[in-house]
């Protein structure tokens, strides 16, 4: 048996709310080890929610490169929301299918020889930091926001042991991630905000 995040249910009652016969797309942002992941994985159990992934957005840059940005830097520069936008949301708000490549984290560059195609139908959930940045906001039917305490997420984060790359995540990406969250507020920006602990 599978267990269902808090707010899944009710997030799911809200997509049913903006089914209007085409695709419903949905945003989850949140800081990274909020529990946006379980969140969209549990809409793929309840609403068949096919799930677009924000860690495969990521730009491939030159790792001196990618070291040296500030936090505005890296809130600007890290996530290719332009990327995301062409290849995904502007098709599918379109009822066209939409098709991306993902980045390949073992090699810092896009996947070269994938495509994954999204359907324009249903429920397609966008989940990530960054994912409902003012640019990609009026694409989306529905923006949830994950709201986990800081100290929560770090833990998460850590016990995942995630690797990402050879710069101090923690001083780098979570400091862009912060300046993201204070100069765009997607939480009061949200339709819904679920708890992620």
């Amino acid at each position: 048996m599978t267990m269902i995040p808090i707010g899944a249910e009710a997030v799911a009652t809200a997509i049913d709310a903006r089914s209007h016969g085409g695709v419903v797309l949905v945003a989850i942002d949140g800081m990274g080890g909020s529990g946006k992941s379980t969140l969209a994985t549990a809409l793929a159990e309840l609403r068949g929610a096919v799930v677009v992934h924000g860690d495969d957005f990521y730009r491939p840059m030159d790792p001196e490169e990618r070291a040296g940005l500030e936090p505005e830097e890296g809130y600007h520069r890290y996530f290719d929301w332009q990327r995301l936008r062409e290849e995904v949301l502007v098709p599918l708000a379109a009822a066209r299918d939409a098709a991306y490549r993902r980045y390949d984290w073992a090699t810092g560059a896009l996947a070269p020889d994938e495509s994954h195609a999204v359907s324009a139908s249903g429920v397609v959930v966008v989940e990530g930091v960054y994912t409902a940045r003012p640019e990609l906001a009026d694409y989306y039917d529905l923006i949830v926001y994950v709201d986990t305490p800081r100290v929560e997420s770090m833990r998460r984060l850590r016990e995942r042991g995630d690797d990402h790359g050879p710069i101090d995540w923690e001083s780098r990406w979570r400091l862009a991630e912060e300046h993201y969250l204070a100069l765009t507020r997607p939480r009061e920006r949200a339709h819904l905000v679920v708890c992620g602990h």
